[in-house]
């Protein structure tokens, strides 16, 4: 087993900490070490070093390699794989499996393992029993990693569950986008459902076989060398490996996991996972439920408010109802088109 893990995400949503030029998997959100070389260190528990691949893009390509030798010394550059441009999820796995095929020059049965960079895990024993399951699978799958909800939630979207297999999977009956709130109470009454996490695995010769048959105006540009591959990369379609393969493949099966998990996907979730910030300077006069955050550690004083989200940076201050977390975004559009610098 091999595992790559993707680190090109923007994490716009936590603007203003999240910066184009240090995206959230780079930030130390609740303790000492980033999401990024949380990752890299509980995979790292089940997987020798050289194992372990990264695929990031070029800006952030440094900062991958710095903070994982903080984790590993030892760790090697080559291990890192540059996209010449970002292509979403799909082609950036594509490349990556390339790589390993190619010049590592590993099996193409051989299971690989691809994991988010910039996600919470709570429970880090339960996830790690959960991905000793995918190791010891033994056929040509789409495979992912399903997390059990715990809520309605509107924010992540959904894997419809099929039969329960001899190995503990389910097959995959359906896909479904992120829903509304009554549709998302739906789903959790039903007990059908699972969130869906972005974990996948699979072999080189399944995904590149299912990559042709379901997105053939990507998967051609694959039939090339790598060298040759990336020199024309920044054609190659933006979709992502939901959109490409998994949503239309026959071959998908899902792992239900119980361990705490979340997408850290906007300051609502942050201040779940991790109360009001009891680290912050913050003085609340007749204020609930308000969360805080200064990276200048600036003392935060409220009166009379409740149910907020106040980030302050060097540069920028955000104050959000909690709940509208998700509309960050909105800010970053805007921004792109009147102040560019402060992305």
């Amino acid at each position: 087993m091999y595992s790559v893990i993707l680190c090109g995400g923007s994490g716009t949503r936590l603007w203003p900490m999240s910066r184009k030029n240090l995206p959230k998997q780079f930030l130390k959100l609740y303790g000492d070490q980033s999401l990024l070389q949380e990752t890299y260190v509980r995979v790292r528990e089940l997987l020798p070093i050289e194992h372990v691949f990264f695929v990031t893009n070029k800006e952030n390509a440094q900062h991958v390699l710095e903070q994982i030798q903080e984790s590993e010394k030892e760790f090697p550059e080559n291990q890192v794989i540059i996209e010449p441009a970002a292509r979403n999820t799909a082609p950036a796995i594509a490349l990556a499996m390339k790589y390993l095929v190619e010049k590592v020059r590993i099996d193409e049965a051989e299971p690989v393992l691809f994991l988010p960079s910039d996600h919470y895990i709570g429970g880090k024993n339960a996830y790690l029993e959960t991905v000793k399951k995918v190791l010891d699978i033994g056929e040509d799958c789409i495979g992912t990693i399903g997390i059990v909800p715990t809520k309605a939630e509107t924010g992540y979207g959904y894997i419809r569950k099929g039969e329960k297999r001899p190995d503990g999977s389910f097959s995959i009956l359906e896909f479904k986008e992120k829903p509304d709130k009554a549709t998302a109470e739906k789903y959790i009454a039903s007990g059908e459902y699972l969130w869906n996490s972005g974990m996948y695995f699979f072999n080189a010769r399944t995904f590149f076989a299912e990559l042709s048959l379901h997105a053939p105006e990507i998967a051609h540009f694959f039939e090339d060398g790598f060298e040759m591959l990336l020199t024309k990369y920044v054609s190659v379609p933006a979709v992502s490996i939901d959109y490409a393969i998994s949503e239309k493949s026959q071959r998908g099966v899902v792992f239900a996991g119980e361990f705490g998990w979340s997408d850290i996907g906007s300051f609502d979730s942050l201040a779940d996972i991790i109360g009001n910030n009891p680290a912050a300077r913050h003085i609340g006069i007749d204020s609930k439920n308000v969360y805080t955050y200064s990276t200048e550690n600036r003392l935060i004083a409220t009166i009379g408010v409740e149910d907020l989200i106040v980030v302050e940076t060097k540069g920028s201050i955000l104050i959000c109802k909690r709940g509208h977390a998700e509309d960050v975004r909105k800010v970053v559009e805007k921004l792109k088109e009147s102040e560019p610098g402060e992305l």
